[in-house]
């Protein structure tokens, strides 16, 4: 018998018309069901109807490089933190700036001084670059001791590392505890302070907290910030960096990526969008409030947090925590060295947040 690729398929096509391959794949082509995302400190409710529409706009001309809207959206960042536009930088998420800064700061080496636990974004970078990592731990509440990093910062420490409000624990240093702490230790070393979350907080709250006023007052500090949580742009990787006009030269000039248009006009719609940042930052709270009620209510301790998550002590094992909210449906965050009780969980809708409640009391009683 002589057997011929154009037989074989005829025999294939039979078998999957008639037989019960039909059924097996028709189940695996069934959407599995979807799993809650209380992990990642996104924001569901993002972008915002202008930065879709901008973005979906944006496409019909992506054939062209980003580089003149770029220059739009730096203006206008310029303009909103009353700085010169030779102060900013826009890169593919506020992440890229800390693998600038890293890289500009530490390719040749030296120290790196941050706390421990915090965003490790920037401290692993280094330490791949061949820095030494000084990880000072956290203070008794859970919140950055300036004083230890400050007496840490040695004549090799290349850059400081300063995540406010801090990720995963939430907790913030007050803007004249930042502003002091980068006049004393900035003129040995250049501060980075990250503020992926600060904005989360009210425009007054903002003012009051930001390091930006460093950079306005010629100090070598930078400030990193991100469309990825307040706007709900963490798929579309826009960030910025705010730093004197030198330290900006030397991150463009040791730039990754070049972004992309829909994101950039995404981004200049959502700083324009206010009705859209009220309406993110009232659900934020709204979500807080579900979930540090439902602990207070089952006597879960928890970190007060300025973030869009909430860490808290699960009284055990927190992997033992996170395979229990899997089985309930729910995907939440993992525990940071020294605390291997203690588990993150990140804000989703408000009526997921109503479900992690439900799978919270169910777990816990």
């Amino acid at each position: 018998m002589q057997i011929t690729r154009r037989s074989l398929l005829a025999s294939a096509g039979g078998w999957l018309a008639a037989g019960p391959l039909v059924a097996i794949a028709a189940q695996h082509a069934r959407p599995a069901t979807p799993m809650l995302r209380l992990i990642a400190n996104e924001n569901p409710y993002g972008p915002s109807p202008a930065a879709r529409a901008a973005a979906s706009d944006a496409i019909a001309d992506s054939w062209m490089y980003a580089l003149r809207s770029t220059g739009v959206l730096k203006k206008l960042i310029a303009e909103r933190e009353d700085v010169g536009t030779d102060n900013v930088i826009v890169t593919a998420g506020s992440c890229e700036a800390l693998r600038l800064a890293a890289l500009v700061c530490g390719q040749a080496g030296g120290r790196v001084v941050t706390a421990t636990p915090t965003f490790s974004f920037l401290p692993n970078y280094a330490r791949s670059l061949g820095c030494e990592i000084d990880e000072i731990p956290l203070d008794d509440t859970m919140t950055f001791d300036l004083d230890a990093m400050a007496a840490d910062v040695r004549d090799d420490t290349r850059i400081v590392y300063v995540c406010n409000p801090n990720n995963p624990t939430g907790t913030l240093l007050d803007g004249p505890s930042v502003a002091a702490f980068i006049d004393e230790v900035s003129p040995r070393a250049p501060v980075l302070i990250d503020e992926a979350y600060l904005n989360l907080g009210d425009d007054a709250f903002v003012a009051k907290h930001t390091a930006v006023g460093s950079v306005r007052a010629g100090k070598p500090a930078i400030v990193t910030r991100t469309f990825s949580k307040l706007y709900g742009m963490a798929g579309m990787r826009i960030g910025y960096a705010i730093a004197p006009p030198d330290i900006i030269a030397a991150l463009e000039k040791l730039r990754i990526s070049m972004l992309n248009r829909p994101g950039v006009l995404a981004a200049t719609a959502s700083l324009k969008d206010t009705e859209f940042v009220t309406f993110s930052r009232a659900r934020v709270r709204e979500c807080m409030d579900i979930t540090t009620g439902v602990l207070t209510e089952l006597g879960r301790p928890y970190v007060p947090s300025y973030g869009n998550f909430v860490y808290f002590d699960t009284g055990g094992p927190a992997k033992d925590f996170m395979a229990g909210m899997r089985r309930a449906g729910i995907l939440t965050g993992m525990s940071y060295a020294p605390y291997p009780t203690w588990a993150r969980v990140s804000m989703g809708k408000v009526d997921e947040m109503h479900a992690f409640a439900d799978a919270a009391r169910g777990y816990f009683s």
